[in-house]
C-alpha cells in the first residue's frame, strides 16, 4: 500500500536499541530507518513495534509489513529486505512478492499444525476408526490417549525413536499386553503421518513389540466351573449373570457386555459387533436362556451396571476383584470342593468353553471354532460360505447338556466327535 507521511529518523540499529524503544513506547508512531540496510524501517507506536520495508515502485512509495519485533529480530528483518530486493531486481513487484511469502508462511503454519501430535491423532482416528469394530476402537483409545498426554503438544517430526521406546517401557512396566497394543497403534499412527505428510524419517518404522507375547493356557476344570458358577449366582446381576452367560456361550466378554435386548429373537442372539466383523447367531440353550430371562429389562442393554450402557471389557478386572473372587470360598464350601486357587481371567472362560466343546461334548474342532466366531484363514476363507448356524446351535445344545453334568458333579466322559451326516 502507498506509504503515508510519518516522521522518520535514521539510526544504526542494534537488538539492544530496538528493545529499548519497545520498553519506552511513544504516544504517537515514530519510524526509524536502518542505516545499514536501505529500506528497512522500525516503526514504534503505543501498541508495539513493527518492521516495515519501504520501496518506491513506478513512482509510488510502498510500505510492506515484515513482522512484529517480538517475533522477528533485527537480523531476520534485514534478511527479509535482502530477499525482497533480490525479487525486485528480478522484476517482481514487492507487494506481490510479499503476498507470496505470506502464503508460504501460512501453508507452512498449517503443515506444522497438521503435524502436531494431537491434531495428527484426531485426523488418523477420523479416517481409520470407522473401519474398526467397536471393541477394537475401545482398545485403541487408551494407548492413543496416553501417547497424546505424553507427546500431544509436540510436532511428530521432533519426536525421536528413543522417546517412543522409553514411553513403551513405561507402559510395559504396567502391562505387557497394553505395551504391545500401544506399539501397534503408534506404528500405524506414524505410518499414516509418513504417507500423508512425506516424513523424511519415521521414528516408529519397524517398531517391535516391547514384550514377548505369551499364550495363556489356563482353562477351568469341572470343579472350578462349578465353584465359579455358584460364585456368580451369589454375586447376582449384572456381573454374575454376564459371567455365567460367557460360560454358556463362549463369546467374548466385551461382546456379551454390549448385548442389546433388540439383538435377541427368541432363542437366538444376533451378535453383529464382533472383533472379526463377522455376524454370528448364538443359540440360547436352556442355561443361557434362563440367565437372559432373569435379567431386568431396565434399558437398552441386557447386562448393565449403570442403566445407560453395557459392561465395558476394561471394567472386568475390578469387577472380578469386587464381586466374584470374594465369593469363591463360600461357593466352594457349599459345594464341598476345593476353591479356585490358580489365577484366572474372564477371557479364560472362552478358552474353557472351546476346550470343553471338543474334549467333553464331542463337538468337531471346526464347529467349535465357529462357535467362538474365530476367523477362518487360508483357502477356506475364500471358498467356504456355508451356513453354520445349525451346527453352532447343535454344539451349544451339547455344551448345555455337558454343563448340566458338570453342575451335578459327574465326571467327564470320552465322547466321540460327531461326524456330519
Amino acid at each position: 500500500m502507498p506509504e503515508k507521511k510519518v516522521s522518520k529518523y535514521r539510526v544504526k540499529m542494534t537488538d539492544k536499541w530496538c528493545q529499548a524503544r519497545d520498553n519506552n513506547r511513544p504516544e504517537r508512531q515514530i519510524d526509524y530507518r536502518d542505516t545499514l540496510r536501505t529500506g528497512l524501517v522500525f516503526r514504534v507506536g503505543p501498541k508495539g513495534c513493527v518492521w516495515y520495508y519501504l520501496r518506491r515502485v513506478d513512482g509510488t512509495l510502498y510500505r510492506i509489513r515484515l513482522g512484529k519485533w517480538d517475533t522477528m529480530k533485527l537480523s531476520n528483518a534485514r534478511d527479509e529486505v535482502v530477499d525482497l530486493e533480490a525479487a525486485i531486481a528480478s522484476g517482481k513487484h514487492p507487494a506481490i512478492e510479499q503476498k507470496r511469502k505470506q502464503a508460504e508462511k501460512r501453508d507452512k503454519r498449517q503443515a506444522q499444525l497438521a503435524l502436531l501430535t494431537s491434531n495428527l491423532i484426531d485426523a488418523w482416528t477420523q479416517m481409520h476408526f470407522p473401519t474398526l469394530s467397536a471393541r477394537t476402537q475401545r482398545d485403541y483409545k487408551k494407548p492413543l490417549t496416553e501417547f497424546q498426554e505424553a507427546f500431544g503438544d509436540r510436532v511428530v517430526t521432533d519426536i525421536k525413536r528413543g522417546e517412543i521406546i522409553r514411553h513403551l517401557d513405561r507402559v510395559k512396566a504396567r502391562s505387557h499386553a497394553q505395551a504391545n497394543r500401544a506399539a501397534v497403534v503408534i506404528r500405524q499412527l506414524f505410518a499414516y503421518a509418513a504417507d500423508r505428510h512425506d516424513l523424511k524419517y519415521n521414528p516408529a518404522s519397524n517398531l517391535k513389540a516391547p514384550a514377548k507375547a505369551t499364550r495363556r493356557k489356563r482353562t477351568l476344570d469341572r470343579n472350578e466351573i462349578r465353584v465359579l458358577w455358584r460364585s456368580c449366582e451369589l454375586a447376582g446381576y449384572p456381573y454374575g449373570h454376564c459371567l455365567r452367560f460367557a460360560l454358556c456361550t463362549g463369546q467374548r466378554i466385551g461382546e456379551i457386555g454390549g448385548m442389546r435386548w433388540a439383538d435377541i429373537d427368541g432363542r437366538y442372539w444376533s451378535n453383529t459387533e464382533t472383533k472379526t466383523g463377522q455376524r454370528i447367531d448364538i443359540y440360547l440353550a436352556d442355561y443361557a436362556l434362563a440367565i437372559v430371562e432373569d435379567c431386568p429389562q431396565a434399558g437398552e442393554y441386557v447386562f448393565t451396571a449403570s442403566g445407560r450402557g453395557g459392561i465395558r471389557s476394561d471394567t472386568w478386572s475390578a469387577a472380578l476383584a469386587r464381586y466374584i473372587r470374594p465369593r469363591i470360598e463360600l461357593a466352594a464350601t457349599e459345594l464341598q470342593v476345593d476353591p479356585i486357587v490358580e489365577h484366572w481371567t474372564a477371557h479364560d472362560l472362552r478358552r474353557t468353553v472351546r476346550t470343553g466343546l471338543t474334549g467333553w461334548a464331542g463337538v468337531s474342532p471346526d464347529t467349535a471354532e465357529r462357535v467362538l466366531n474365530h476367523s477362518i484363514s487360508g483357502l477356506r476363507a475364500n471358498y467356504d460360505f456355508a451356513d453354520y448356524k445349525p451346527h453352532v446351535a447343535d454344539a451349544l445344545q451339547r455344551w448345555d447338556a455337558e454343563l448340566g453334568r458338570i453342575f451335578a458333579g459327574k465326571d467327564a466322559e470320552v465322547v466321540p466327535i460327531r461326524r456330519a451326516k
